[in-house]
């Protein structure tokens, strides 16, 4: 939406612009037609036209319909803003899909298992490394 003579009107843009950033580089800076990624407490997604928005970021698959097709990444935490046609998401660790580690997720996944905590934090730690190793491992065995 943006301010037209005092009214408000959706936008008829049909493209966001998706920044991918992590503390190392910017991964994306480009043209989208929708984005799904995830929050803390679940999925998200983003059309043209969408209100402003500003959420935590949890782990998971970025998925980025672009002109040529499908992008995906496994993210990891961190921010995402949503203002005009911009969405920008500052994360952690960002990867291709195609460039995951499906040996590594296994062995993370089996050392997470093998842990026995003694107290709530603890066993919140394991079940987060649980998590995000199965995260991990759906999206290497299916990239999209």
């Amino acid at each position: 939406m943006r301010n037209v003579g005092g009214n408000l009107v959706m936008s008829t843009e049909k493209h966001l612009r998706l920044v991918l950033v992590t503390p190392e580089t910017t991964l994306l800076d480009e043209p989208v037609a929708a984005l799904r990624f995830p929050l803390y407490d679940g999925q998200f997604g983003v059309l043209p036209g969408r209100a402003p928005v500003v959420g935590r970021l949890g782990f998971g698959e970025l998925r980025v319909s672009t002109a040529t097709g499908v992008q995906s990444f496994f993210i990891e935490e961190g921010f995402v803003q949503v203002k005009g046609l911009t969405v920008t998401i500052l994360t952690n660790h960002a990867v291709v899909a195609a460039q995951l580690d499906q040996r590594a997720a296994q062995d993370e996944l089996e050392s997470a298992s093998k842990l026995v905590p003694t107290t709530d934090l603890a066993f919140a730690a394991k079940f987060r490394r649980q998590a995000r190793s199965r995260s991990i491992l759906a999206l290497a065995r299916h990239p999209h």
